[in-house]
């Protein structure tokens, strides 16, 4: 069984400012449970004009702005078990969403580099680590809320699948709406 890494850059407002900081080409983790990306997690907006409006979502790779993006996808190999662990976790995540937010003071505390943890929010990348040591799928050597998406692309159990267009990769694994395809040609 196998489980997907995404990272993206979707040249967001929000995207481009965090980019200013890290210079790193990716700055959004998610976690899919299929190749097709159907079944994509993270913390992020909520709704799509408004980023600080956040939680954890199921993502929509439909909104312009993924449509747009461009990514990296990487998979790992994990067991029955820890696969069935990782779909309960997202499952109560998904059930108890309310009861969390999205982490921007742990941003700002990760780019400042203090040791600030908040047991109710994540940011993206944080909450995939969160998945991946609850699953016992990889055990982190860093605090948790340390862990940005270079190093969940770094870790030893991802290889690289995909490197591109998002739209592209999509296209490659599903079929794409028509009216969707429109939005990709502005």
């Amino acid at each position: 069984m196998k489980i997907y890494l995404v990272l993206t850059d979707t040249n967001t407002l929000f995207s481009r400012t965090i980019k200013l900081y890290t210079r790193a080409e990716y700055n959004h983790a998610s976690l899919a449970l299929d190749p097709t990306l159907k079944d994509i997690y993270s913390f992020g907006r909520k709704r799509p004009r408004n980023p600080f409006n956040a939680g954890f979502i199921q993502e929509d790779l439909s909104r312009d702005y993924f449509l747009r993006a461009q990514c990296s996808i990487h998979s790992c190999d994990v067991t029955a078990e820890q696969f069935a662990l990782i779909a309960d976790l997202i499952q109560y995540y998904e059930q108890t969403k309310n009861m969390y937010h999205y982490n921007l003071l742990g941003l700002i505390t990760l780019a400042l580099k203090i040791d600030f943890k908040r047991n109710d929010a994540f940011f993206c990348s944080q909450f995939v680590a969160t998945l991946l040591d609850e699953s016992t799928i990889y055990d982190f050597q860093k605090e948790i809320h340390f862990v940005t998406p270079q190093d969940l692309a770094a870790l030893p159990i991802f290889r690289s699948v995909y490197v591109g267009s998002l739209y592209e990769y999509l296209a490659s694994v599903q079929e794409i709406p028509n009216e969707l395809l429109a939005l990709t040609e502005v």
